[in-house]
């Protein structure tokens, strides 16, 4: 494990490298499923709530608005969606740290929820924008569902190496 103070260098660049590999594994799903199903990962949101535990909100809110207009700008070429969505999921996660850390099981519902809420917001934002335009059973379905089946999956795959990567000291 590496020391907080050369996490707090390293971290932006992990944190930008698993925005990527989110969108590549994204791409990969959903070539896998021959485009039926559409099985988003969020290694980037698993990720930020185990930083929670031991980065300051300030630090963290600060990194993911510069990777949410960086997400915007790479992925979709309106800044201000991500822009907003991925601080204010931090915020909400500070805001619940209390609540989210208490165990295993806890920490996995909350990325549930925080995934689904993230999902929502952003194609609610989306939406509104007419950025997009999604029936709710399709999205339900064939989105929603095999994302957060994905992400569970990955936390099960990456809660201890991740718990102990980022624990508090």
């Amino acid at each position: 494990m590496l020391k907080k103070e050369k996490m707090t260098i390293y971290l932006p660049i992990l944190l930008f490298l698993l925005m990527l590999i989110d969108g590549h594994f994204t791409r990969m799903m959903i070539r896998w499923s021959s485009g039926d199903y559409m099985a988003s990962a969020h290694l980037l949101i698993l990720t930020l709530l185990f930083c929670s535990l031991s980065f300051s909100k300030r630090y963290l809110l600060i990194t993911t608005l510069v990777l949410g207009i960086i997400f915007d700008s790479y992925y979709i070429g309106v800044i201000g969606i991500y822009a907003v969505a991925l601080p204010l999921l931090v915020f909400i996660m500070y805001g619940m740290k209390s609540v989210i850390h208490v165990s295993i099981f806890t920490e996995f519902f909350s990325l549930i929820v925080f995934i689904t809420g993230y999902e929502l917001f952003t194609l609610l934002v989306q939406m509104v924008f007419k950025l997009a335009t999604v029936d709710s059973t399709y999205f339900i379905t064939k989105y929603l569902g095999p994302t957060l089946l994905l992400n569970m999956i990955l936390f099960a795959l990456l809660v201890f190496p991740l718990k102990k990567l980022f624990k508090e000291e």
